[in-house]
């Protein structure tokens, strides 16, 4: 339980309120001490005033206070109903009057008192001594007229009847926090449990997916959050995988179909051989036709090998300059031969007004030409016309290899590029290869970097553009601008 997702929203919502309520209950009361702490500052700078004023008008004695003048000021706190502490020292600190609620006790005379005795103003102290533990002192310099000197008046006040209401917030944080927190944490865990009900849902629903029901689907909330984000997420990596399991189930049942063909005939001939082959130009035709069938399966083989490498990453290019012309034209040359042969006319055209010099693997792009001309030259009937056309728009090399051949149906250009797909057109096996070459051709391209176009009309002919950046792949480009080696 100490792990469930349900217990951490708890645990954490929890703590978070712990913390927010420490922190605004030690605010709260630091602000409040603060503000009585400066309103009893206030008022014991108010009845010092007052005391002031009072001496300074009623004195009796003459340069001096007298009894008289203590008792009157006594009696003028009483009728005030004044409270504090009040003692007054001459100027070599000696007390000369005080309150009669001071009783036997003196205030005491700090190191602030005296400085405000020489000095003047006011100053205050907190009084740390007993009797006077948790007392305020104010100190102010007084002068009375016709006083020989100035005067200390102290103004003392307890803090504990101003500064009651700190207390009862004392306790009532530390009494009701930890109820609130108690409530917060049995709410939190109800609401975080039913907040994670489709969560526990959709876990159960995709415990049951397997690879025999990727059609199941989760439902989709409509509450537009989070969770409906992440049904239609899975809902889509479920399509994903659905896909990528019928791309599996189809490619090995192309790929056994293709490699079992050629079994099957090497073996019919080689039965027949034994069998009825007498001579010595029998068992030649029958070796020779089991050969090409080997060559046949050997290049699916290959082909296979290919692609799997590239996918898994083991088929790294081999990244380097060379003119992408000089290929062009290599290519021209190499498939030329064989054009004539099949009565069709071969061509080449640039339009460049340079060498075209490019970031690649020169052996998988010459793999992917041969690929895209060897079709155009299968698919195209005697009489027509192949032309490879090389250009360069905005620092991408522009391939092009079009025919005047039988075309595609548009509702075979999606698939054209999935391994084993071949159209009716091209399943015969005196025409048709394995459906790997454009599989091939796609993956070099994209290795690159690149991008590739298809455009067919049936009867009429096709044309595949090829785009390709002259910098090479990203990564490289990334490395020439800092400078690197590739």
């Amino acid at each position: 339980m100490l792990k469930s997702l349900r217990f951490r929203l708890t645990f954490w919502f929890v703590v978070s309120l712990a913390v927010v309520q420490a922190a605004s209950g030690f605010l709260w009361h630091w602000y409040l001490e603060t503000e009585l702490e400066r309103q009893l500052q206030e008022r014991l700078r108010l009845v010092s005033q007052d005391v002031v004023d009072f001496l300074s008008a009623d004195m009796v004695g003459a340069g001096r206070l007298s009894p008289a003048d203590c008792r009157n000021l006594n009696r003028f706190l009483r009728k005030r109903n004044w409270n504090e502490l009040i003692s007054i020292r001459s100027r070599f600190g000696t007390v000369v009057c005080r309150s009669d609620n001071l009783g036997g006790s003196t205030l005491p005379i700090t190191r602030s008192g005296r400085e405000t005795l020489r000095q003047g103003g006011e100053r205050f102290d907190r009084l740390q001594a007993q009797p006077f533990l948790r007392h305020i002192l104010i100190s102010r310099q007084m002068r009375l007229p016709g006083a020989n000197g100035p005067l200390l008046l102290q103004v003392a006040a307890d803090t504990d009847p101003g500064l009651g209401p700190l207390e009862q917030l004392r306790i009532m944080l530390f009494t009701l926090s930890p109820l609130a927190l108690l409530a917060v944490a049995v709410g939190g865990w109800l609401i975080a449990g039913r907040a994670l009900v489709p969560v526990t849902r959709m876990a159960r629903a995709m415990r049951d997916v397997r690879a025999d029901n990727l059609r199941r689907r989760l439902p989709v909330p409509d509450s537009g959050d989070e969770l409906t984000e992440l049904a239609e997420s899975f809902n889509a990596m479920l399509e994903r995988l659905e896909d990528s399991f019928r791309r599996i189930r189809q490619f090995s049942g192309d790929a056994s179909h293709e490699l079992r063909t050629p079994l099957t005939i090497l073996k019919g001939e080689t039965e027949v051989a034994l069998r009825w082959a007498k001579s010595v130009e029998e068992f030649r035709d029958v070796v020779a036709s089991n050969l090409e069938e080997i060559q046949r399966m050997e290049r699916i083989i290959d082909n296979l090998l290919l692609l799997s490498k590239s996918d898994s990453g083991e088929l790294p290019l081999e990244i380097k300059p060379f003119s992408l012309s000089d290929l062009v034209q290599a290519t021209f040359l190499q498939m030329r031969p064989q054009a004539e042969e099949r009565g069709l006319v071969l061509s080449f055209d640039f339009d460049v007004d340079r060498e075209v010099v490019i970031q690649g693997d020169e052996l998988r792009l010459r793999q992917m030409l041969l690929n895209l001309v060897t079709n155009a030259v299968k698919y195209t009937p005697e009489g027509g016309q192949v032309e490879i056309y090389l250009s360069v728009q905005q620092e991408q090399a522009v391939l092009t290899v079009s025919d005047t051949g039988i075309g595609i149906a548009t509702e075979h250009l999606p698939h054209i590029f999935d391994r084993f797909y071949r159209t009716d057109q091209a399943r015969n096996r005196e025409e048709g290869g394995a459906g790997l070459g454009l599989a091939i051709v796609k993956w070099v391209v994209e290795a690159h970097d690149g991008r590739i176009e298809v455009a067919s009309t049936p009867n009429q002919g096709t044309r595949f553009t090829v785009h390709l950046p002259l910098g090479g792949p990203e990564q490289v480009r990334r490395r020439a601008v800092r400078g690197e080696v590739a």
